[in-house]
């Protein structure tokens, strides 16, 4: 699953914010943020769908999240 999401992580210290945080609480996850990308997108490929955990882990440090859509994803 492929979930898509905009945000407000604008630079480089707001993405070294949230990366670790992403990185510890979601192991399992691959995820990326478009910072060249107008809204910012992040964009998460998982199993599982983390749509709430994500977004509350946002805004937990201030930062917005906003989920846009899912999707299934065709196996390699």
């Amino acid at each position: 699953m492929i979930s898509v999401f905009k945000t407000n992580v604008f630079t480089d210290s707001e993405l070294s914010k949230i990366s670790p945080l992403l990185n510890r609480y979601f192991k399992e996850i691959k995820w990326n943020i478009d910072l060249w990308d107008n809204d910012k997108i992040l964009r998460v490929d998982s199993n599982k769908d983390w749509t709430k955990e994500i977004t509350e882990l946002f805004n937990s440090i201030g930062l917005n999240c906003t989920h846009l859509e899912a999707f299934h994803s065709d196996p390699f």
